[in-house]
């Protein structure tokens, strides 16, 4: 039989290997993250449903877009003004405030060529247009309804967490009425990547 002292012992070294490996679970990233939109809040083929935010087995941010209508990589070109795309607006400091403040990273699905799509990532540190730091693996579905983006942590300067939102714009326009985002601006969303 074992002697008092002895089982106390053991019982507080139990506790505290539970109490080291507990920050492990709490540092695991975050589940898949649904956010919905209402269909026809825009009259555009870029209408936002849904957006899905995971991340993949190669540790990648990865948000899926599904709009109401169908696009072909064609419907992101315009004839003159902006280009149309569906972007994740990302904040990456842990203390920022996205009422205040822009965004520090975009990462953005637009069109190559008609038939094409590219995937970047912005940076946003000041006035000015974002600079491009990186770009990021896109995919869309065989409906052309969802759109695959996947952004390496790296690009965000690994951050454990972040907030986020999803915006479509619609080619040709540069006006607010033009922008179509989940959750409504200015909400986002909390999300751990690790």
């Amino acid at each position: 039989m074992q002697s008092r002292p002895r089982l106390l012992v053991l019982a507080t070294l139990t506790a505290t290997a539970a109490a080291l490996a507990a920050p492990s679970v709490v540092a695991a990233p975050s589940k898949t993250m649904l956010l919905r939109d209402a269909k026809g809040d825009i009259s555009d083929e870029l209408d936002i449903q849904r957006a899905k935010v995971s991340i993949d087995s190669k540790d990648r941010l990865r948000v899926a877009v599904t709009i109401t209508a169908t696009a072909a990589p064609a419907a992101f070109l315009a004839a003159s003004g902006p280009p149309g795309s569906l972007c994740v607006r990302i904040w990456t400091a842990t203390n920022a405030d996205p009422k205040s403040q822009r965004p520090d990273r975009l990462a953005c699905i637009t069109a190559r060529s008609r038939t094409a799509l590219r995937g970047r990532v912005y940076e946003q540190d000041g006035p000015g247009l974002p600079e491009p730091v990186g770009s990021a693996r896109v995919s869309r579905s065989k409906s052309n309804r969802s759109f695959i983006i996947r952004i390496r942590p790296s690009t965000l300067d690994d951050p454990r967490r972040v907030r986020l939102a999803v915006e479509s714009n619609r080619p040709g326009c540069a006006s607010a009425s033009c922008i179509d985002t989940v959750p409504a601006a200015p909400t986002t969303r909390r999300f751990r990547l690790r």
